[in-house]
């Protein structure tokens, strides 16, 4: 495992280094890689805003099974941030765990699954906690639609059967802000769908945005994130079904959530 931690510059004017939000990013890649398009560019978008980020390279299938060994590594990250938030100049009561396609199954896992993962990783549970949630057009249940096939299933889980995450939620699931397309032809929609439900069945605040159309993986729905048209060479449009001004709005409509929930600029100005 690798954590790839960025923290933005103190700002000299302040005369201060400030204490800040972190964010634990997932990027997805179907556990086989991890997608540069929710990777560092995701991370930046984030450290402009003032957060700190730390990027995990979880386990994968090339290295089977992915179950529940990305779970204990993901553990061990938050712990460590938890137990030296000083050292990283962070505030362990405002850390964001954000998951894309695949890494939002294993966020939406962790969300569920913290508070027993402590004997595991030889921690305190209470240092395992996260403050909040952001899911990404995320895989939730490996019954819903992605994986397609039984070898894919066994890299990810050898048996393992904690795996269906809306089937795991708990009162002590942290807030949730979700959002997916109708039209995701990977990750069925009704990955969403069945979260959501058991989120609000246990009363855990959520948050979801379901855009109307757009493709899997859209990641900040603009240009820059955008598969070029030479990627699929039968489709000279390719590009443009990854580039919608509706579902760009996520991203501000997250930040918007995060701050009203953390109060952030009491937050900020209190420092």
């Amino acid at each position: 495992m690798t954590v790839t931690y960025y923290q933005p510059a103190a700002i000299a004017d302040f005369h201060n280094q400030p204490r800040r939000p972190l964010v634990i990013l997932l990027p997805g890649g179907g556990y086989e890689f991890y997608s540069d398009r929710e990777n560092e560019i995701m991370a930046l978008q984030y450290l402009a805003q003032g957060f700190a980020v730390a990027v995990v390279a979880y386990r994968l299938r090339d290295d089977p099974p992915v179950l529940p060994t990305a779970l204990y590594q993901l553990a061990n990250v938050v712990g460590e941030f938890h137990r030296h938030a000083a050292t990283y100049g962070i505030d362990a009561h405002k850390i964001l765990l954000a998951g894309f396609s695949a890494g939002g199954h294993l966020a939406a896992l962790y969300a569920d699954l913290w508070p027993t993962l402590g004997s595991a990783v030889n921690a305190d549970p209470d240092d395992l906690a996260v403050s909040a949630l952001m899911l990404a057009y995320p895989v939730i249940g490996l019954r819903l639609g992605w994986p397609t096939s039984e070898a894919e299933l066994q890299e990810v889980t050898a048996g393992w059967t904690q795996h269906e995450a809306d089937l795991l939620v708990t009162p002590q699931n942290p807030p949730t802000f979700i959002w997916a397309t109708r039209e995701d032809e990977l990750v069925p929609i009704t990955n969403t769908q069945h979260y959501v439900a058991a989120l609000r069945e246990q009363q855990v605040p959520v948050t979801e945005i379901i855009y109307p159309h757009g493709p899997h993986g859209m990641s900040l729905a603009r240009a820059v994130t955008a598969f070029p048209r030479s990627f699929d060479s039968r489709d000279l449009a390719f590009g443009e079904h990854f580039i919608r001004p509706d579902v760009a709005g996520w991203f501000p409509r997250h930040l918007n959530w995060l701050a009203a929930r953390w109060n952030l600029t009491e937050f900020w100005l209190q420092q």
